[in-house]
């Protein structure tokens, strides 16, 4: 800063953006991340506001693309149409589990943490027993 006014020095450099970091993209219908070719779609003129855009992957790209073959729309929304058929089979929300399955994954894991502990627990107190027991009186 200059003194006397808040302007900024205008010929100094900004430190420290020597590189930037890659910060890897998901796909818009799987959540996984794409690490090479994103493949990014927008949607044409004519489909109704508000106009998408769409980062995919390889898979769900050619996924895509197989539905609008089959389809047999032929109007600007054929692309919305045809991303919401994919990623109701593709994405990880689509299928959910019933509530007991779920129940039952959840209590084993957290039955297998408890058991754990408990053995981690056990060891514990052996060891402080034979050091107990192993030092003279």
């Amino acid at each position: 800063m200059m003194p006397g006014n808040d302007v900024t020095d205008a010929t100094r450099q900004e430190i420290g953006q020597r590189g930037h970091w890659y910060k890897p993209i998901r796909c818009s219908i799987c959540t996984s991340f794409i690490w090479v070719h994103p493949i990014t779609l927008k949607e044409p003129v004519g489909v109704p506001e508000p106009r998408r855009e769409w980062v995919l992957c390889k898979p769900c790209n050619e996924s895509l693309l197989v539905e609008m073959r089959r389809s047999s729309i032929r109007s600007p929304a054929c692309l919305r149409i045809a991303m919401g058929l994919v990623a109701a089979e593709r994405s990880p929300n689509a299928y959910t589990m019933s509530t007991p399955i779920r129940e039952l994954q959840e209590f084993q894991r957290e039955f297998a943490w408890g058991i754990r502990l408990l053995v981690l627990f056990a060891l514990l107190h052996l060891v402080i027993f034979v050091i107990l027991l192993a030092v003279p009186k």
